[in-house]
């Protein structure tokens, strides 16, 4: 009984109820500009093959992001074993539409092979920066018909976007003489991390590892897109052409790369890509089936890649967490 008063207590925290409640109102919201018992029974038909194609295109996903994601750690002399690395890549896939749940992957890194979160959070920044300048200069090039501000504004937030990581990088120098000055152990922690993220940043800031990451991030964004522009023609839309469905899914994702992600993905994406498919010229109805039965497939596609994984690699997380992390064995051996 105390048990479960405790998950209560835990499941009713403002930072875990109130996303829940935000995605929730805007479902609702979505559900009623569109006819919801048309899209469901959309759902039910959408042919085999669109599936297969959609599976098919989730591994290319996983598989270019995998290889980003060990790159970086590489560069930044983070050197993990498959099994560890692979479970916490899986994980962190599964729980990237929860708020801030891009940075699962880190906790287990640094539970399973006690690698310092600041230091492997720098790898999981890039790759959402690498996704910014992918889906920014799409729009500024694309746009959407009706919304003229769209790509100035693209190409503002791109430049903003850019400054404010070199005045990080900037920043990090002085900032190492400011740590000391800290009163407070759990400030002084929190700024440590931020260090660690900030020179793992720098080393990935070169001009060949910014190339290679916004080409693979652009391969992997394209495979993405690509499944919603199918199942969005298997659920009905089949006036829908790719680029149509490149920019209404870029526009949603865009919204949620400079934060609306940090409260909740499930809802906004839905909500923002029928707007955006409305400036198409496509009906609230059409719009609901496309993002929904993107979401279902997409979401089905995820846990039957990466759930075995999990399941394979979980005894990669070590019964005995108090061992000393790699960071820290480094620092004693030099």
């Amino acid at each position: 009984m105390l048990k479960a008063l405790s998950h209560a207590r835990a499941l009713l925290k403002p930072q875990v109820i109130l996303p829940v409640l935000l995605a929730v109102a805007l479902l609702v919201f979505a559900f009623s500009l569109g006819d919801v018992r048309t899209v469901i029974a959309r759902v039910g038909k959408l042919p085999m093959h669109v599936l297969w194609i959609s599976l098919a295109s989730a591994a290319c996903y996983l598989a270019c992001k995998a290889a980003q994601l060990k790159l970086m750690l590489t560069q930044i002399d983070v050197r993990i074993p498959a099994r560890p690395f692979w479970l916490a890549f899986a994980v962190g896939e599964l729980t990237v539409t929860l708020p801030l749940g891009m940075f699962s992957q880190n906790w287990v890194l640094s539970a399973a092979r006690r690698v310092h979160i600041g230091r492997s959070s720098a790898a999981t920044v890039m790759m959402v920066l690498a996704e910014v300048a992918v889906v920014f200069l799409f729009l500024a090039v694309a746009g959407i018909p009706g919304w003229p501000d769209t790509r100035p504004l693209a190409v503002a937030l791109l430049v903003a976007i850019g400054l404010a990581l070199l005045g990080l990088l900037l920043f990090e120098h002085r900032a190492h003489a400011l740590v000391p000055r800290l009163r407070h152990r759990w400030a002084r922690r929190g700024a440590e991390a931020g260090l660690e993220m900030l020179g793992g940043l720098r080393k990935l800031s070169t001009p060949v590892m910014l190339a290679i990451s916004i080409v693979l991030a652009a391969v992997y964004l394209g495979a993405l897109t690509y499944a919603f522009w199918f199942v969005g023609r298997g659920m009905g839309v089949h006036h829908l052409d790719y680029l149509t469905s490149t920019t209404i899914y870029m526009f949603s994702l865009a919204v949620i790369l400079v934060g609306a992600g940090l409260f909740s993905q499930i809802g906004t994406v839905e909500l923002l890509g029928m707007l955006a498919a409305r400036a198409w010229g496509i009906g609230y109805t059409d719009g609901l089936a496309m993002m929904l039965g993107f979401r279902i497939v997409w979401t089905g596609s995820m846990w039957l890649l990466c759930l075995p994984i999990v399941a394979l690699m979980w005894r990669e997380m070590p019964s005995h967490p108090r061992s000393p992390s790699i960071d820290r064995r480094k620092k004693v051996s030099r």
